[in-house]
């Protein structure tokens, strides 16, 4: 009887501390191919014996492949597990395997982007900057660039590690975890947090530059309301910027005259 392939928990371990180096040759041509293919390697060295056999195993993680470096976790967990089952039974083919990897690109990748790049990452920088803005302190500033670490490499690390295990254990069934929905009170916590150290940032930054006369104060007051009535409308990204800037200059000039 054919003895059964297993992976082990220092195999785990191992593409946990390989998945850090996601990146580290990322290229236009495979993207994450590379950094992917160097993470699941101790699989094959667990799974496959033979030097043709690993040969294989690398030619096939060499193709194309992207993700959020992050959540790639849980196509290296998947791909783990339907490699042992590829390797103990005659049912999978490496076809199966490839397709399934495939169809995992755009939901990590849009799964990660919404989370950390629109949530955790820019609701943890603001909050540096607003340490750093409001406290002269270097102690004090020191202390919120260590929170901000903190609070981002929480969520990063557990990801890296609970995508590896739970893609492992539900193998084809990874999918039905790339939901934004089961990450919902996170991100709306970083979200809360990032509005938070924002308000606070502004108010500061208005606080201590509000301009002292009375007509300085009313261009400021028009143009903010303009960039305000602009952003509503018009749905716009860099008119709201563009107008007030414009009026600004402009009513600057002329009440320099004035």
């Amino acid at each position: 009887m054919k003895k059964e392939k297993k992976l082990k928990t220092i195999d785990f371990l191992s593409i946990f501390c390989r998945s850090f180096f996601m990146q580290a040759v990322w290229n236009y041509k495979s993207l994450l191919s590379m950094g992917f293919c160097f993470a699941i390697i101790p699989v094959a060295k667990r799974l496959y014996g033979t030097k043709e056999e690993f040969k294989e195993f690398l030619k096939r993680h060499l193709s194309f492949f992207n993700a959020h470096p992050y959540f790639a976790s849980y196509a290296l967990g998947s791909i783990a597990r339907l490699e042992e089952d590829y390797a103990n039974s005659d049912h999978l083919t490496i076809t199966k395997i490839d397709r399934f990897k495939s169809a995992l690109i755009g939901p990590l990748g849009a799964l990660g982007d919404q989370f950390f790049w629109a949530s955790a990452k820019p609701a943890t920088v603001l909050i540096a900057f607003t340490g750093v803005a409001v406290f002269s302190n270097l102690d004090i500033q020191l202390l919120f660039i260590i929170v901000l670490l903190i609070l981002y490499n929480i969520p990063h690390f557990y990801i890296r590690a609970a995508g590896l295990w739970k893609g492992y254990k539900s193998g084809y069934d990874t999918y039905k975890l790339l939901r934004i929905e089961h990450f919902a009170i996170v991100k709306k916590f970083y979200q809360i947090l990032g509005a938070a150290a924002l308000g606070l940032f502004i108010g500061f930054i208005l606080a201590a530059s509000f301009p002292s006369n009375i007509i300085e104060k009313s261009v400021f007051v028009f143009s903010a309301l303009t960039a305000f009535f602009v952003k509503n409308k018009m749905r716009a990204v860099y008119l709201p910027i563009l107008i007030p800037l414009v009026l600004a200059a402009l009513l600057g000039i002329l009440t320099a005259k004035i």
